[in-house]
């Protein structure tokens, strides 16, 4: 499914708001990028990817390309740098930067890991001048089960894990709210995510869908949710983790019609016999100047000048769980757009929080 309405009218609206405040982008100089709400939530990503590198490096296994080249400044990677990071298609690689201290955990998904149900709360915003748009969407998400693998077959390759999720209710998650427009989110029911976890603990496969009622301008949502899944699917490594402990996760993504170089930071702040409490930190780098977004008007330029996409959030992560099942995420996303004059250049921004509450 392609990312149509909700988000086009993210961009536009960024647009329109860039378009009618020129006296204040004229005041900046050509040197100077606009201010952003990323630089608020930066975790300062490159220095943890440097770190963890070199410290994966003193063990003999060193990913030379982030310690060389490391993350381009200015959000986009050079032609062919993207492939030196992650190829597309390639499993994420995990760089682990210290084990922690006692007691420790092996994170990830269990053997025959149990349903889920609950609540994630979007909360989506394109224009700091308006509130986030909150939509509760009840969940029911469900592990199928696979043939398990004879012992001492060493043929046989371990199975990854199909998971579904159902959406089994939506509304609007604010007072007032006018009746028609509860209606029409309420009929995002019926929605699925489908996805496997690979053997290693990485998310593959991604689908999701809406029914065929729901209305166009709120399908994103989906897709929304299905963006927050990938985020929160983590591979994680082999050995046990304790409180300090930290690693790296570097993918290759798609997001909003964007080939993406994700890299994602995992703390763990606190282990108990029930799990764990993990800070997760992420940005993301545009592998292209290629902003191919359906529907930009004709006129605006494409060309992607600058890109800043940034997360964090703390969660709570019950042990052999497929999810991490309580906490929030916050994110943010900017764009500039056009090549030439950075005082004309189009901006898009997009904000949203994620907020968990499934058992």
């Amino acid at each position: 499914m392609r990312p149509t309405s909700l988000s086009l009218v993210f961009v536009l609206l960024a647009l329109a708001c860039n378009k009618s405040e020129p006296k204040e982008e004229s005041k900046r100089s050509e040197s100077e990028a606009p201010p952003s709400k990323v630089e608020a939530l930066d975790p300062n990503l490159a220095e943890a990817v440097a770190a963890a590198s070199v410290n994966a490096g003193a063990r003999g296994a060193p990913p030379a390309a982030q310690v060389e080249g490391g993350p381009p400044p200015d959000g986009v990677f050079a032609p062919g740098a993207a492939d030196k990071e992650m190829v597309r298609g390639a499993q994420p690689k995990i760089t682990l930067g210290s084990e922690g201290s006692e007691p420790k955990m092996k994170l990830g998904v269990g053997k025959a890991p149990a349903k889920l149900s609950g609540t994630i709360q979007l909360a989506l915003q394109s224009d700091p001048r308006q509130g986030a748009i909150p939509v509760l969407m009840t969940l029911s998400i469900e592990p199928k089960k696979v043939d398990a693998v004879a012992e001492g077959d060493k043929a046989a390759a371990p199975a990854s894990l199909p998971v579904v999720i159902k959406v089994t209710g939506a509304k609007i998650d604010a007072p007032q709210v006018p009746k028609d427009l509860d209606e029409q989110i309420a009929k995002l029911k019926g929605s699925r995510i489908e996805y496997s976890i690979l053997p290693g603990g990485a998310g593959a496969g991604f689908r999701f869908d809406a029914p065929k009622g729901a209305p166009q301008d709120f399908r994103d949502m989906v897709r929304s949710l299905s963006d927050v899944i990938s985020l929160l699917t983590i591979p994680y490594p082999d050995k046990p983790l304790g409180a300090g402990g930290y690693f790296m996760v570097t993918s290759r993504d798609d997001f909003l019609g964007l080939d993406l170089v994700t890299y994602r930071l995992i703390k763990v702040k606190q282990v108990t016999p029930e799990g764990a409490t993990l800070e997760v930190n992420t940005k993301r780098y545009a592998a292209s100047r290629v902003f191919d977004f359906p529907g930009l008007p004709p006129e605006i330029d494409k060309t992607l000048a600058e890109f800043q996409a940034n997360s964090e959030g703390t969660v709570e992560l019950p042990l052999g769980a497929v999810l991490p099942t309580k906490g929030q995420v916050s994110s943010v996303l900017a764009a500039q757009l056009g090549a030439q004059d950075s005082k004309q250049r189009a901006v898009l921004q997009f904000q949203s929080r994620t907020q968990l509450d499934l058992k």
